[in-house]
């Protein structure tokens, strides 16, 4: 059975890698609207309806690097940026992974005492989630 290193798998907006991240998670859901009816035999029954992506990441915060740093994340936010190609996967131009339209919708820096400053975020799809 063929396994990735987590280590390997990054978010991409546009070109750009988001810099330092330590952990990202795609989640894909769908709404299921209740489908039952007397004809269910008191068997519960759904239809599948509106689906939806979004991608958390958080990582150590640094405003050094090529890429996307934490900085540029909250000026996409400031300018209200539109949406971006988004990709999650194994490389910028990934043969293992997921692309779409995605818009930044919340980004925080955590700083505790002595310890390593940090951020985190999340990206909410606009539209379709393909596989590339």
């Amino acid at each position: 059975m063929a396994k990735i290193n987590g280590t390997i798998m990054t978010v991409y907006v546009g070109t750009d890698l988001i810099l330092w991240t330590k952990t990202c998670t795609l989640n894909v859901e769908q709404d299921l609207p209740d489908g039952t009816s007397k004809g269910s035999e008191g068997w519960e029954e759904h239809i599948n309806g509106v689906r939806r992506w979004t991608i958390d990441f958080d990582g150590a915060y640094d405003l050094a690097g090529t890429g996307l740093t934490s900085a540029e994340i909250v000026a996409l936010i400031v300018a209200r940026t539109a949406d971006s190609n988004v990709e999650f996967g194994t490389s910028a131009d990934a043969a293992t992974g997921w692309d779409g339209a995605g818009t930044v919708k919340n980004f925080s820096i955590s700083a505790n005492m002595e310890d390593t400053t940090t951020f985190s975020g999340q990206i909410v799809g606009n539209g379709a989630l393909a596989a590339i």
